[in-house]
């Protein structure tokens, strides 16, 4: 029956992206207005919202709360999308609704992403969540999930990305981010970058809210290997068992989301938290140094291999998967210049670049090309190589790499 159910929520992708509130806000009403009757925090951004919802929901997790987290994309299963602390929907949850509403959904111009998004509200007011966790899909103003009047709003850090859909200006994508602020609900930040502080200065003076800036530089990395990170903040020392530079700056704003909101959390607590914490498909070790990282904008990418090529002291050697809409000299510049080696590759999906797409383009048609993936991962597996090695660029390749190294993805919980 989940394949049926999931088969038909998929289709919906064939609607497209929808941007605007007055679909969903329909939709929630024959829901009976789910999102009305949880508390929420919400968080838009271009990198770093998935992973900064996750420690925010693990600390409070760890604090006895039954907690909501709402992430997009999936890497392996639908399911993963829609978390009470951890755990992922059942698939039995997911057919009921989808059962209950298939006739107003078949009858309406619904999208995928608000099916998804009226779905998670739903299950998590059913289960009474203390909190929900709340991440936009795309942008913010116009976002689904921007239905909701949460007790705090989070602008992770912004660079350029769906610039097709937000604008092609830092400005414009900054300003449709900031769309989540809500008049008198608090906001946070940790961005350095002047232009993208501006802007959000300027939008929460608009919607006449708070606004706290984290200074991300008061916090440092006393130590970083290949699977773990420590950081100091505030004089205290946080471990976290995956490696990634930018966990840091994320992980400082869950520390501060959460002491400003729940006043009775520990340090220690905290502490105590994040040795619990993974959030796969980030700069993840799938075996002695190859990695797996969805990393899919310029900015992205070049934290990733800034931090492999510190970490090994060499430049990775990198195996690409790449969406169609991903592709910016900026994009490319990087691939050209931070790599030891580069391959590219691809699957079978119209989302991905393929073989035609990657041979006429001048500057990807430089690296190699190999068609089947499996071949290619085991092309870089076999390598003979003192350095780091990287598979990158999509969430779509997920389950397939997940098999190649016969890896557990998460056991159903996080």
């Amino acid at each position: 029956m989940i394949n049926s159910t999931l088969e038909f929520l998929y289709k919906l992708h064939n609607r497209g992206i929808k941007l605007g509130l007055e679909n969903i806000e329909t939709f929630l009403s024959v829901c009976d207005n789910p999102h009305r009757k949880i508390k929420t925090i919400h968080l838009a951004g271009t990198n770093g919202k998935g992973s900064t919802a996750s420690l925010i929901a693990k600390i409070l997790q760890e604090q006895g709360l039954k907690v909501g987290l709402y992430t997009s994309p999936h890497l392996v299963r639908f399911n993963e999308r829609i978390r009470i602390n951890g755990k992922t929907i059942s698939d039995d949850d997911i057919v009921y609704f989808i059962n209950k509403h298939k006739q107003i959904i078949e009858e309406s111009s619904i999208t995928f992403f608000e099916a998804t998004t009226a779905l998670a509200f739903s299950y998590f007011a059913k289960n009474n969540v203390d909190i929900a966790i709340i991440e936009t899909g795309l942008g913010g103003r116009l976002d689904s999930t921007n239905v909701i009047i949460p007790i705090q709003t989070i602008i992770t850090e912004i660079d350029y990305d769906h610039t097709h859909i937000l604008g092609e200006s830092i400005d414009l994508i900054t300003s449709e981010k900031c769309g989540i602020f809500k008049k008198g609900i608090p906001a946070l930040t940790a961005n350095l970058n002047k232009e993208v502080i501006e802007v959000i200065e300027r939008c929460s003076k608009d919607k006449n809210c708070e606004l706290k800036k984290i200074d991300v530089n008061k916090s440092e990395i006393i130590k970083h290997t290949p699977n773990s990170l420590v950081f100091s903040y505030n004089g205290d020392e946080f471990y976290i068992p995956q490696a990634g530079s930018y966990q840091k700056d994320n992980a400082v704003i869950a520390i501060e989301t959460c002491k400003k909101h729940f006043n009775e959390i520990e340090t220690s607590d905290i502490q105590s938290a994040f040795k619990k914490w993974i959030w796969p498909g980030r700069m993840q070790l799938m075996e002695n140094d190859f990695f797996y990282d969805v990393a899919h904008n310029a900015n992205a990418v070049n934290k990733l291999t800034t931090d492999l090529s510190t970490l090994y002291n060499i430049k990775p050697i990198g195996l690409l998967v790449l969406k169609n809409d991903k592709i910016t000299d900026r994009f490319l510049t990087l691939l050209e210049n931070k790599f030891e080696k580069l391959i590219i590759s691809t699957i079978d999906s119209k989302d991905i670049l393929q073989e035609e797409d990657i041979l006429s383009n001048k500057k990807l048609k430089k690296f190699k090309f190999i068609n089947n993936l499996n071949d290619a991962l085991n092309e870089v597996r076999l390598m003979q190589y003192g350095g780091p090695k990287v598979v990158f660029g999509s969430h779509y390749i997920a389950s397939q790499l997940y098999k190649f190294f016969d890896f557990s993805f998460d056991n159903g919980a996080i």
